[in-house]
């Protein structure tokens, strides 16, 4: 296995040299190559693809999901390597994906309006989900002897969606081996890394109490070191150019130095508007403690509603953020009904309101409204794990789309008009600069307005059969 790293950190690191040679680039290298290093890596540009996508699928499911099928709500880690195979075997014999259906899967995160989607490719164990030659612990070679990553990515690319992978946290010594070993077969046009990759390093030094005090803080780092995580991202890169893919890396907080890839908060919400685009994946699961702490399907925990993720959606997309919804499956493969009620409500409600969620940027002002995010300790990160932000119909969030300004009532307005207050004549916009008004799903509605010093005021029609946000669609003159 060592043998293999050191080809592969060999054949993405030939660039680096001494300083000297860092500084010129050698005549025969590709221009656009990237080298194992921050300033280079640095260069990298996140695709217009994933700011314009805004809302994405993955899933957790694997063998975790059987242990949680048998009431098993407090899986200790294993504490030798023995015990880990062990463990993993146990849980392998119940994990046979007999309903599990990789074109039923994409199509269905297609008519919930995801644009990207994919698998948690490899967690928390020696077992992966996809076809490796480096590793005996693999889907294929074992139950459910399948090609889960692969099957996953032909029926998401089928749906017209990019395909995302996921590599979550695991001690495994090969851990850099076998996941450079999916990302050269797969090149995902998105990769997401949790804790294994740098175990969010940043925060966790900065607020080195939250979890375990600074007496209990770790001997040595259990993440990659600094070179091994610049050699990943760059082979990563330079695989996604071979093949001609606009790819966008992901991380945990401050894992890696900005602009080299995108930010991500775990159940997470920013509480302004952010100057880069940033991830936030968060759970359909409402977990109720930290005991409960899961992702993965367990029968009784209490999901979050297309109400609750339809906020969330636009309160995200208005301060610059992208939503990836973690949608859990059952250990056959099936997912249960109320997720899938949920996901149609959501696909439906996209359809009509769309336009202001999709190809969007953030406006000067992200919104107004009562509701404040809590920040707490660790910068955003977790502070929304148990659903606790709750918005009203008085919260409004706004994104642009061309000559258009979307106002989203996080909620459906009780009275026969509604007064936007960031739309005054006198704060952001002129007398005459608005041309009409309307709002989505209500083509036949006359609606009335008035823009002045208080704000835009709007008409409405009656709600009575309107579950969800309401999108007041705001077309400037050109």
């Amino acid at each position: 296995m060592k043998t293999l790293y050191l080809l592969l950190s060999a054949l993405v690191m030939t660039a680096c040299g001494t300083p000297e040679e860092n500084s010129v680039e050698k005549n025969n290298q590709n221009a656009n190559e990237y080298v194992a290093t921050w300033n280079s890596l640095a260069k990298h540009e996140t695709p217009k693809w994933l700011t314009d996508a805004k809302f994405g699928i993955y899933t957790h499911w694997g063998i975790s999901t059987v242990d949680y099928s048998r009431n098993q709500k407090d899986i200790a880690r294993p504490e030798t390597k023995d015990e880990e195979i062990s463990a993993m075997k146990n849980s392998l014999e119940d994990f046979k994906a007999e309903k599990f259906n990789p074109k039923a899967w994409a199509k269905l995160f297609k008519e919930a309006g995801a644009k990207f989607a994919g698998p948690i490719s490899w967690h928390g164990s020696p077992y992966i989900h996809w076809d490796s030659d480096l590793t005996p612990y693999n889907s294929v070679d074992m139950n459910p002897h399948r090609d889960i990553v692969g099957e996953l990515q032909e029926a998401i690319y089928a749906e017209g969606m990019k395909f995302l992978m996921t590599l979550h946290a695991s001690q495994h010594e090969d851990w850099l081996n076998i996941c450079m070993d999916g990302i050269n077969k797969y090149v995902p046009d998105l990769l997401w890394v949790d804790a294994s990759f740098g175990e969010t390093k940043g925060w966790r030094f900065i607020n080195r109490t939250h979890f375990v005090g600074e007496a209990e803080m770790p001997e040595e780092p259990r993440a990659l070191s600094d070179a091994d995580q610049r050699t990943f991202i760059a082979n990563y890169y330079n695989q996604a150019l071979k093949k001609g893919k606009e790819v966008e890396f992901t991380y945990k907080s401050s894992d890696i130095p900005p602009c080299v890839g995108m930010r991500d908060l775990e159940n997470g919400l920013m509480d302004q508007l952010y100057d880069t685009p940033w991830l936030t994946d968060v759970d359909m699961n409402i977990c109720p403690d930290w005991a409960t702490h899961g992702w993965f399907y367990r029968e009784g925990i209490p999901l979050r509603d297309a109400n609750n993720i339809i906020d969330m959606l636009a309160d995200v997309v208005s301060k610059n953020g992208i939503l990836l919804l973690n949608v859990p499956p059952k250990a056959d493969g099936s997912f249960p009904v109320e997720v899938e009620e949920t996901l149609h409500k959501v696909g439906a409600w996209l359809n009509i309101n769309g336009e202001a969620i999709y190809n969007t940027t953030p406006w000067s002002l992200f919104g107004e409204g009562p509701t404040v995010i809590n920040s707490n300790n660790n910068k955003f990160h977790h502070n929304d794990h148990f659903a606790q932000n709750k918005f009203t119909q008085k919260d409004i969030r706004f994104t642009v789309n061309g000559n258009n300004i979307y106002a989203i009532c996080l909620g459906t307005p009780n009275d026969d008009q509604l007064c936007i207050k960031a739309m005054s004549s006198v704060l952001s916009l002129r007398k005459g600069d608005i041309e009409n008004v309307s709002i989505l799903g209500f083509p036949s509605f006359e609606t009335k307005w008035c823009h002045d010093e208080q704000g835009l005021t709007v008409s409405l029609p009656d709600f009575e059969n309107e579950q969800f946000a309401v999108v007041i669609k705001v077309t400037l003159s050109k």
